[in-house]
């Protein structure tokens, strides 16, 4: 394909007095080439930058005074109808273009009243542009058909420039700078803003993302800047993830905090593996990972996590779904993650196979189980494309309904016999048959004879233009892992939504590919680098002054609360005793005050034969018995000021074991038990 170049001029653009001419003054490498223009591309994004598009003007859902548009001009069609055809074209002049009331209310012109006060003046470009555009007749379209097709963002002497390329009916591929017209915003105006014409400053340290909109694309750009002097980290590993953290924190200026102690790691490596806190007898060894893996704990535990991520509800949770099906779901899981199943192959039993495991198939409507494959499986939201076009996202409405066609269920063959045939989609509103398509993301080859819904699964899993679905549960692996996802929410990885740490990202997505999507292995990856092994709180006098900078940027881990399932799970595990209590709420405040005043400890406590007891009832001496108890629920010795408190406690104890069980009740309600460090 040939590449070709127009630009527009800065503070110049789109001036002509015609169609013919919008282009003309661009600098067309090709001289014989018609300029060409198209309303989606030249007057669109004029609306968007503007603001005019804007959810708080007339982009809203009802518009504003009269005037509805698209938002963020993600409609151009329907921006075109608003602008040249509705109440008979009164909006437009074609006898006196700039006394058009489109010009007129933005520029206040007269004294005209506009709600959104003055966005345009008469010697702006941008007022030119739609003056010759209506002067022009207002076209939808001339000269040769252009497809947008990409959006590129680069720094240029600190100003951010960016190029849109557009391909022709021919194949060619024709460049425009396309900065003047484009939405450019700031992730973090602390550390970095941006000017209208693109010049960047530096505003502080950290790192934010320069996002650019232009037409239904999006473009960013990182920008970091240190917090001061280079990190003299001593920390140094071969590891690939290490390199990739420590190499970030270093272009940051952060020092990374030192490895958690022996017994927090070992700690929160069981819990993270096996659900559960150490043994007393695991207390002082190390953990065997590939042991681990191969236990039913394991199993069970990383069922929950996959089935969280299928979005399969714990029945305690939401009664509603406690039916057979879901049980069965759950089961499936199990058995998958426990027979060592990839998380590929898991995916692909869900899309393909007439199994308890097809969990798209809870939902009825063809539309939610293509939403549901689009978060669980692509890490998107499709969601808002079923009443409009994504406003932040590249999907459109009539894409939506297209990929939900593929999820419509099998019908009876009129022919008769066992086969069925392909089932069919119907537009809602007009009854139209809704051809199958898939999302338009960059894709391979499908397999000619396959059925839709192998090219689906090819198209989702095996197409190697697009790395999502591993992108998807590499961030899920990671946040099971360390609290909290890479990219916030799962859900939505879309480019104006980057990730905290897009290289790390960059490194577990690849490495996911590389070991065949196998679960096991990508969680060995990470636990065995130093990042895991971080500890969870600042550890120096610089992190201190740094304030929430280490932990946002991960130069420390960052202790997480125990889910309700995990801590109602570790309480029977210390005590020996079957915990049938309800789960506790997920607030925070919520499940304090519940361990305290719900019974669910008490129970557990005073069921007979549990092991708090059975550390007073055969041991005699108080201080084994209080490193006993420590050993059992904390999963560590007591320190020296712990023994000076409580041993003296023990020592003169009418009641032993009541002591015991009390103060077994404080260290089960304390923040240490219910969270991982």
């Amino acid at each position: 394909m040939v590449k070709l170049m127009q630009e527009y001029p800065a503070g110049n653009w789109l001036t002509a007095m015609a169609v013919s001419a919008l282009l003309a003054g661009t600098g067309s490498s090709s001289e014989d080439r018609e300029p060409s223009f198209h309303f989606a591309h030249d007057i669109a994004p004029v609306l968007a930058r503007l603001g005019c598009s804007a959810a708080e003007c007339h982009g809203g859902a009802t518009g504003k005074g009269g005037f509805k548009l698209s938002l963020f001009s993600s409609n151009p069609e329907a921006d075109f109808a608003a602008i040249t055809q509705e109440f008979e074209s009164r909006r437009v002049d074609y006898v006196s273009p700039g006394r058009s009331l489109f010009l007129r209310k933005p520029t206040r012109d007269s004294g005209l009243k506009h709600g959104g006060g003055r966005v345009l003046k008469t010697k702006d470009p941008a007022f030119e542009a739609l003056k010759n555009w209506i002067a022009s007749g207002t076209p939808w379209e001339t000269g040769e058909p252009l497809e947008l097709t990409s959006l590129r963002l680069k720094l240029v002497e600190n100003r951010a420039r960016v190029t849109a390329d557009f391909e022709t009916e021919s194949g060619e591929i024709i460049e425009r700078d396309v900065t003047e017209m484009t939405m450019l915003e700031s992730t973090n105006g602390g550390v970095a803003s941006i000017t209208e014409s693109g010049e960047i400053n530096i505003e502080g340290p950290g790192e934010a993302w320069i996002l650019a909109r232009y037409g239904h694309l999006n473009a960013r750009l990182p920008v970091l800047s240190s917090f001061g002097k280079k990190s003299n980290s001593p920390k140094k590993s071969e590891h690939p993830l290490d390199r990739a953290w420590l190499s970030r924190l270093e272009k940051l200026g952060l020092p990374a905090a030192e490895s958690a102690s022996d017994a927090v790691l070992r700690r929160r490596l069981t819990i993270d593996l096996l659900g559960r806190p150490p043994g007393p007898l695991e207390v002082g060894k190390p953990v065997d990972v590939d042991a681990a893996f191969q236990s039913g704990e394991f199993a069970e535990t990383w069922a929950k996590h996959v089935a969280s991520w299928f979005e399969v509800p714990i029945s305690e949770r939401d009664p509603r779904n406690s039916s057979e099906a879901h049980t069965a779901l759950r089961a499936f899981f199990q058995k998958s993650v426990a027979e060592g199943d990839s998380i590929a192959q898991i995916a692909s039993r869900i899309l393909l196979e007439n199994s308890p495991g097809r969990a798209w198939k809870r939902f009825s409507d063809p539309r939610d189980r293509a939403e549901f494959v689009g978060r669980s499986m692509l890490g998107i939201r499709l969601g808002c494309a079923r009443c409009h076009n994504h406003p932040l996202d590249r999907w459109k409405q009539d894409e939506h309904l297209a990929f939900s066609a593929f999820f419509s269920d099998d019908r009876p063959n009129p022919n008769g016999g066992a086969m069925m045939m392909t089932g069919q989609f119907f537009e809602p509103e007009t009854g139209n048959l809704i051809e199958p398509a898939l999302l338009p993301l960059p894709a391979g080859n499908a397999p000619d004879t396959a059925s839709r819904k192998d090219v689906l699964a090819w198209f989702i899993l095996k197409n190697p233009k697009h790395d999502l679905f591993a992108r998807n549960i590499a961030n899920r692996t990671f946040a099971a892992l360390f609290g909290q996802p890479l990219v916030d929410s799962p859900d939505d990885h879309r480019l104006s939504n980057p990730a905290v740490h897009e290289p790390v990202l960059d490194l577990l997505t690849n490495t996911l590919i590389e070991v065949d999507y196998d679960l096991r292995e990508l969680i060995r990856f990470i636990v065995t680098s130093d990042f895991y092994k971080l500890a969870s709180s600042p550890n120096s006098d610089r992190h201190q002054k740094l304030g929430d900078a280490p932990k946002k940027y991960m130069a420390h881990q960052t202790a997480r609360r125990l889910s309700a399932d995990e801590f109602r799970r570790a309480v029977g595990f210390v005590t020996g005793v079957k915990v049938n209590h309800p789960l506790p709420p997920e607030s925070p405040l919520a499940e304090q005050l519940y361990v305290l005043n719900s019974g669910l400890i008490q129970k557990a406590l005073t069921t007979p034969g549990n092991q708090v007891d059975a550390i007073f009832d055969f041991g005699f001496d108080p201080a084994q018995q209080l490193e006993d108890l420590y050993r059992l629920i904390l999963s560590r010795p007591p320190t020296d000021e712990e023994k000076a408190a409580f041993l003296p406690e023990l020592k003169d104890a009418k009641d032993p074991r009541q002591r015991g069980r009390d103060l077994a009740f404080a260290l089960l309600a304390s923040r240490e038990f219910g969270s991982v460090r």
